[in-house]
């Protein structure tokens, strides 16, 4: 049985059970539930507004809702209507074992099925059994396994809840990073979402020493060791993703202090459609990716979405045809087929020794993590020069600045002008969230800050169970570009200081921002918050 058949049949048993009208839909009253419309003749259902039962739901249990990512709505005699994020046919055939019931499928988004599963089944379940499993393999590498100390520690029954129901939350809200930290006499535990930072709980300090210990058997790293930084990682599934964490422990005076860094498997499959980048503007910046050679310089501040930009680029660019060579520290987003090198200092792999080895393995693309220093800046342009497509981040403030950097770690501006093809520069802004955005008047020290007329129309989020009532939901780059032509070439060559503050004068970065604005795509404050805008 296929999926058509499948849901084919489905209908004939809502028909038989007179459950359809005559215009071939859910009759009223008997599933208020369902939005009025199809996908792939399957029913869909908006989860935010549905009643749900937590006995409907334990007719199949957590472990096999995570499993399946299926969630029990709703049950009628021998029925059970199961919304799920993808349906095909040995699903449907496992749900209707496990459960001894007829099953119909409902299509809902993976990521609020696995938000409304987390509700219904209590936030310890989603990963409790994983993460326990791998302290058990760990203590299994370690000669002080059965120390009781240790075991005592990292056993700590509340400790072990309020860890496991943190990284949760993280995963659920899709943070980008945790911090577990001394806050006076107390643990405060904070998750950053769309890059703010939100306290998720505040717990006696006692806590800490046993959280700490568990975070460090599943890194891998010294559980005595408390007077220096240390790094590790470990990974874990999650509602059926990958998930990567990054720990890192750093000495307070108050104690110690973990981040987490979480790099979730989907984000290296993020189009480059889903960035925020304008139509007009995408199509330019693919031909720019297209070309065969020359330089292209990403730019922002740390956690602006450069790598990430990066990443969907080369992921397009990727082909049997073309010899990729990435360098990063550490690499974050594997792209199947590319061939990524990890730096590696305590082995003399910095990025100036890799890309002197990478250049002699016949590359056509080189993505370069970032240029920090004069040696791996020349190579990056000479290999540039001599027919490469070098992809490469750098810290600077605007897009123009790439050339100051380039020019003041040493490079000719003759040799800039030559390599360079263009230039991205970008921030990440918070999205409104499209469930509860609304029209807003604009106040006049925002019109004024942002140049916009008072009377624009501009609108922001009131708040709603989907976006946490903070009125935003995911986030966008807003940026500006450069894309060299022959008089920016001979500007840059004879007076690169003069380029750099004419094209100053233009503020794009701005004027893009302010398009978002009045696009309905972020808010006024939110704009004036990450540029300033004074």
């Amino acid at each position: 049985m296929n999926v058509a058949e499948a849901a084919a049949l489905a209908m004939w048993m809502r028909i038989r059970h007179g459950k359809i009208d005559d215009a071939g839909r859910v009759a009223s009253g008997h599933a208020p539930f369902l939005k009025r419309r199809d996908y792939m003749n399957i029913e869909t259902i908006d989860l935010a507004v549905t009643d749900l039962d937590v006995e409907v739901a334990n007719l199949l249990g957590f472990e096999y809702a995570a499993k399946y990512e299926a969630l029990p709505v709703r049950r009628e005699g021998q029925h059970l209507w199961v919304a799920m994020s993808r349906s095909c046919d040995k699903t449907l055939a496992d749900l209707a074992d496990l459960t001894g019931l007829y099953i119909m499928p409902l299509i809902a988004p993976a990521e609020e099925i696995r938000f409304h599963i987390n509700q219904l089944y209590g936030v310890e379940n989603m990963h409790s059994l994983a993460s326990q499993f791998l302290v058990d393999e760990q203590l299994k590498k370690r000669e002080d396994a059965h120390d009781w100390d240790i075991l005592m520690s990292i056993s700590s029954a509340s400790a072990v809840r309020l860890l496991d129901s943190l990284i949760e939350a993280g995963v659920l809200s899709r943070a980008s990073d945790i911090h577990i930290e001394p806050f006076g006499q107390q643990l405060r535990a904070r998750l950053r979402v769309d890059g703010q930072l939100i306290t998720y709980a505040t717990v006696d300090l006692a806590m800490l020493p046993n959280i700490l210990s568990r975070l460090k058997i599943m890194s891998g790293l010294d559980i005595a060791e408390k007077r220096r930084p240390q790094d590790g990682h470990f990974t874990m599934a999650i509602a059926g993703e990958k998930i990567e964490f990054r720990l890192s422990t750093l000495p307070t005076t108050l104690g110690e202090k973990a981040a987490i860094r979480l790099l979730y498997e989907q984000t290296a499959r993020l189009k480059k459609d889903g960035l925020g980048f304008f139509d007009d503007d995408l199509q330019k910046l693919t031909r720019l990716f297209n070309r065969p050679y020359g330089a292209i310089f990403m730019t922002g501040p740390t956690g602006s979405g450069k790598s990430t930009t990066l990443n969907c680029f080369l992921e397009e660019l990727n082909s049997s045809e073309q010899n990729i060579v990435t360098v990063e520290d550490p690499v974050e987003n594997p792209i199947l087929g590319v061939n990524h090198v990890n730096t590696e200092r305590a082995a003399g792999l910095d990025f100036a020794n890799a890309l002197r080895h990478i250049l002699r393995q016949d590359p056509d693309i080189i993505m370069i993590g970032e240029v920090r220093d004069q040696e791996t800046a020349l190579i990056a342009i000479r290999a540039a020069i001599t027919g490469h497509l070098v992809l490469s981040t750098v810290h600077t403030n605007d897009a123009a600045g790439v050339i100051e950097r380039l020019v003041d770690m040493g490079v000719e501006p003759y040799l800039a002008a030559a390599a360079i093809i263009g230039v991205v520069s970008q921030r990440l802004v918070r999205r409104i969230c499209g469930d509860c955005r609304v029209v807003v008047q604009l106040s006049n020290l925002s019109a004024k800050l942002l140049d916009i007329p008072d009377n624009a129309v501009v609108y922001k989020g009131q708040g709603c169970a989907r976006c946490n009532n903070t009125g935003y939901k995911g986030r966008l780059a807003v940026y500006e570009y450069i894309i060299m032509d022959e008089d920016m070439r001979r500007g840059i060559g004879t007076n690169p200081a003069a380029f750099v503050d004419k094209w100053r004068e233009n503020d794009n970065l701005k004027k893009n921002a302010v398009r978002n604005v009045l696009r309905g795509n972020t808010t006024a404050d939110e704009i004036i918050r990450i540029l300033g805008c004074g």
